[in-house]
């Protein structure tokens, strides 16, 4: 008989799984030696099961796994460029591919001429897709937190402050299930009472693992699967795209360095980004106040020196 009041089936299948090492250990203790041995197969399995379902988020495993998408993309993007570089003479040798591919990977594009001089009317496109890559981003958790699956997923394998919810999640879950086996196709009272108060049970349970959307460790969880899910698309589009804002500044880079730097910026959000405009457009302006000083002084030096040559004249005249 299916349980009405959960929509969590992430959590009914690590229920079976704890149900099923529960049952095998109970067997273990009156079986031969051989039928040990497939025992112990068996439970091998189970626990495995329960270790998919109950698997942690690592932020290393994140953070490794984004380094290697970003270099599996850049050369699968780089390798079409390497082929159409490439000779008639090489067009057979792997080996030449490679290293055309590379030398375009790593080689400095060439640089745009921007119609402006504000980099922040330069680089809006980089802008807006930064903010796409946020709303992007929003939906998706919206969609995500109206799911109690999602909460589940975060809590079965929760921190020791979030213990007893994930436990007293599973065990609601189970007297449920217990209840409904109970009564089968008989139904008094008594057997409907006992289903009516397990569903409550479960029902509050499921809505206290809801309101752990506004706990701190669901909201740290949040921002590092947001920014890692936001560097990550950034990084996509830059790759694809072939993205760069170096040379929108105009400052030589190596390609790939250009188009990793540009993805990361994208996607960490339009904070970033517009603080980033900011610092670049402020030393840009630095820059050309100390080019403006120093062309006046040479300036300066100029008409002092024709001054003293005019004087040097004049007096030669006298």
């Amino acid at each position: 008989m299916a349980i009405s009041s959960s929509s969590m089936p992430r959590t009914a299948a690590l229920s079976a799984a704890q149900d099923q090492m529960r049952r095998m250990e109970t067997r273990s203790r009156s079986l031969s030696p051989e039928e040990n041995d497939a025992m112990d197969v068996a439970m091998k399995d189970a626990a495995k099961t329960m270790k998919r379902y109950e698997t942690r988020i690592s932020l290393s495993f994140l953070f490794i796994l984004l380094v290697i998408v970003t270099i599996v993309l850049a050369v699968i993007r780089a390798l079409p460029e390497g082929i159409a570089a490439m000779t008639p003479k090489t067009a057979t040798d792997p080996l030449a591919m490679l290293l055309a591919s590379f030398a375009w990977l790593f080689g400095s594009a060439p640089m745009i001429k921007a119609a402006s001089a504000d980099l922040m009317s330069v680089l809006a496109p980089f802008l807006a897709v930064s903010v796409a890559i946020e709303r992007l981003l929003e939906t998706g958790f919206n969609w995500f937190e109206q799911s109690s699956r999602a909460i589940a997923d975060i809590l079965v394998a929760p921190r020791e402050t979030l213990d007893w919810i994930g436990r007293e999640y599973q065990d609601a879950y189970q007297a449920t299930k217990d209840a409904m086996e109970t009564v089968g196709v008989e139904t008094t009272p008594e057997k409907l009472q006992l289903i009516t108060n397990a569903e409550d049970r479960l029902v509050k349970a499921e809505q206290r693992l809801r309101s752990w959307v506004e706990a701190p460790e669901y909201i740290a969880w949040k921002k590092a699967i947001a920014i890692w899910f936001g560097l990550l698309i950034g990084l996509v589009i830059s790759i694809v795209g072939d993205l760069g804002m170096m040379r929108y500044i105009g400052i030589p880079t190596p390609r790939v360095v250009d188009m990793v730097l540009t993805g990361l910026v994208i996607g960490s959000g339009s904070g970033p980004m517009h603080d980033l405009i900011g610092i670049l457009q402020g030393g840009k302006d630095a820059l050309g106040s100390l080019a403006d000083l120093a062309k006046g002084k040479s300036v300066k030096e100029a008409a002092q020196a024709l001054h003293t040559e005019t004087m040097a004249l004049k007096k030669r005249n006298e």
